[in-house]
């Protein structure tokens, strides 16, 4: 930011609105790309002053569903989603329980996690290598963590 306010005489983030159109444009021609989504919830999940959790969690599950096509190429691309899973997981635990969004959140999580679940067990079944095997494992673990905190918070909505 510092070299657009040498530049243009303004902080950074006055330029946050076009930065938001131009992404809003950018998505609408090219859904998917995973990393265009994860940078367009980073602009609602991360810039002060400027959040909007609902929104990043919703490009936060764009960016998995980009992430998800090809989940089974390697155990890399697994491993990329259930990070997806991890970050979806930790902003919908921000969100507010009597958000419009939070039960919508919850559902779509729980379906990631169950997935990611279900196709980490099916790479296991398929790698011989004992690194990314346990690469796997822990994430499989992570993810049943998660699936066992979300069912518990569907209880409560």
């Amino acid at each position: 930011s510092s070299g657009i306010n040498a530049e243009y005489g303004k902080p950074g983030i006055s330029f946050f609105d076009r930065v938001l159109e131009l992404f809003k444009f950018a998505s609408s021609k090219v859904t998917t790309s995973e990393h265009l989504w994860k940078c367009y919830a980073t602009l609602y999940l991360e810039v002060p002053g400027r959040e909007n959790l609902s929104l990043g969690i919703d490009y936060l599950i764009k960016g998995y569903h980009a992430c998800s096509l090809t989940i089974e190429k390697s155990v890399e691309n697994y491993l990329q989603c259930g990070q997806y899973g991890e970050m979806i997981f930790k902003f919908v635990s921000r969100e507010e329980k009597d958000s419009a969004t939070y039960g919508r959140h919850l559902q779509s999580l729980s379906t990631i996690l169950q997935i990611l679940i279900t196709k980490g067990h099916k790479l296991m079944e398929v790698t011989d290598e004992s690194e990314q095997k346990e690469a796997i494992r822990e994430c499989l673990g992570e993810c049943k963590g998660f699936l066992e905190k979300v069912e518990e918070l569907m209880l409560y909505t």
